[in-house]
């Protein structure tokens, strides 16, 4: 059994999905891996749910890589570190596919996706042979990833050590910083009728460890997104104000389907509700 087959079998998958989620997140980790290796941390930053997940204990899977650029940087390219991503997934028995995103239009994000036959994976691991019957034999596993080349500053940065599959130097966002990221998407994400419960469950997770949101860098994001202007007020009331309103329309049935795609088995949600996040609001 090889390191990677061992740490798969580790999780004990119980299900297909639960054993996609996991193979996702060992090839998130082969991504910052090959990033570390390539010296991308010396001018970027992680962040989002996937580093709140890896280092700071968040009890769900997540989708994508998101990264910052420590200043602003328009000639960035993600071109010179693709190689170094290719080779360490090689290292592991991981033929990934590294694919830059061709941009249709100017945009300030860079996007990348890494993808991985899913049958064949899971054949080269010995998984689970009932498991491995009832996949398409054209399935992949893909992980996205993006950079903002024109990030909103004000973050604070701290290093962390990842430990899976090596020891690799990763520069993340500190959870303040972190939690304005989040507060930022729940108040300026466009649902439409896809409503991302994640949010909702990475909110709670904060107010749980009693973080305080880095207030500089929320209100930069939010005057970068033409929510206020940089001359307007801006404090911690205000703050709670906006979210109560943005709560008011939020359907918590929506709320709790998505979540549920991305969080351990039986981890109970049915108490997600309007009035409970009114409250913790309150907390802030």
């Amino acid at each position: 059994m090889n390191a990677l087959e061992e740490l798969i079998k580790s999780y004990n998958p119980q299900s297909l999905d639960e054993t996609r989620l996991i193979v996702r997140e060992i090839v998130q980790q082969i991504v910052l891996t090959g990033l570390s290796k390539a010296g991308f941390f010396l001018k970027a930053s992680f962040y989002g749910g996937t580093s709140l997940r890896i280092f700071y204990g968040l009890k769900r899977y997540s989708e994508d890589l998101d990264f910052t650029l420590n200043e602003v940087d328009n000639s960035f390219t993600l071109e010179p570190y693709i190689k170094k991503i290719h080779e360490v997934g090689l290292s592991y028995g991981l033929n990934l596919e590294i694919i830059t995103k061709t941009k249709k239009i100017e945009t300030p994000i860079e996007s990348a996706f890494a993808k991985l036959n899913t049958y064949q994976t899971f054949i080269s691991l010995h998984l689970n042979e009932k498991i491995i019957s009832t996949l398409h034999k054209d399935e992949v596993i893909k992980v996205k990833f993006e950079i903002d080349t024109q990030p909103s500053l004000g973050f604070n940065v701290e290093n962390k050590w990842l430990d899976v599959p090596e020891f690799s130097s990763i520069a993340t966002l500190d959870l303040p910083s972190l939690f304005s990221g989040k507060i930022h998407a729940l108040l300026c994400r466009n649902y439409k009728n896809n409503v991302k419960g994640r949010d909702y469950y990475d909110f709670l997770f904060y107010i749980q460890k009693r973080v305080k949101p880095n207030m500089i860098y929320l209100k930069n994001k939010l005057v970068d997104s033409n929510v206020i202007r940089e001359e307007d007020e801006f404090n911690i009331e205000i703050l709670k104000d906006m979210l109560n309103k943005r709560i008011e329309s939020i359907d918590f049935e929506k709320v709790k389907d998505d979540a549920a795609k991305f969080i351990f088995s039986g981890e109970d949600l049915s108490f997600y509700s309007k009035e409970l996040f009114h409250q913790m609001i309150d907390k802030l």
